[in-house]
């Protein structure tokens, strides 16, 4: 089965992040988590290391890492989630059908309340059929991913920007320049948002302009404007 990774830095949702996985996911699907305090499943093994990094994008490159020295895929959780009962089984089932196709994929994620882009919910098309979109049944191609819950593979993994944002927008550019694709699964999770970080989206937005000026000038330029 294939195994998921969490990185937590201050661990404030991670206890319900837990639960819905002890609720909705395979026993046999062994946990990776990075977070300041041991952590423990009732059924599932768990792997704990340390997490001693400023960055999230830093924090998922050695967690990544070290999952790879024993899987060739898994599945990424932000901490502030909550997974619906049929999500790790819907993106799985959806993986497997992308990989039926012959693709060279570098990620697929679920859709969820707040991301940007595709995966968010209110971007949905079509009729509405009971409670969601009628989009929401496709899995979609797309240009860029949030992380948040997310499959990866070692043969196409990108080590992510040693930033908080924009290590996703760095990631995917990365992945289509590599002509690896990206795609939003039918899988739905909730997503809290916003409690590593926090919500001075400018401070967030800045912390991460150095690197970005220094690194890949032209994202700079696309989310800075080129002013420097």
């Amino acid at each position: 089965m294939t195994p998921i990774g969490i990185c937590s830095k201050n661990e404030k949702c991670l206890p319900v992040l837990l639960k819905s996985i002890e609720l909705y996911v395979p026993d046999d699907v062994e946990v990776f988590i990075a977070s300041p305090n041991k952590q423990s499943l009732p059924r599932h093994k768990v792997h704990h290391f340390v997490h001693t990094y400023e960055t999230g994008g830093a924090a998922y490159n050695f967690l990544a890492h070290k999952i790879f020295e024993t899987h060739e895929e898994f599945v990424s959780i932000d901490d502030d989630v909550v997974l619906n009962p049929s999500t790790y089984s819907v993106l799985m089932d959806d993986v497997s059908h992308i990989k039926s196709m012959g693709y060279k994929i570098g990620s697929v994620a679920g859709r969820t309340n707040y991301a940007k882009g595709n995966q968010n919910i209110r971007t949905g098309s079509g009729s509405l059929k009971s409670l969601g979109y009628e989009s929401e049944n496709f899995i979609v191609e797309t240009d860029y991913l949030a992380g948040i819950v997310a499959w990866c593979q070692k043969s196409t993994w990108i080590d992510l920007a040693p930033i908080n944002w924009f290590a996703d927008d760095v990631q995917c550019k990365a992945h289509l320049e590599n002509k690896s694709r990206l795609f939003v699964s039918r899988a739905y999770f909730h997503h809290v948002g916003s409690q590593t970080f926090g919500h001075d989206f400018e401070k967030c937005k800045q912390d991460s302009e150095t690197w970005l000026l220094e690194n890949r000038p032209d994202m700079h330029a696309r989310y800075f404007g080129g002013k420097k």
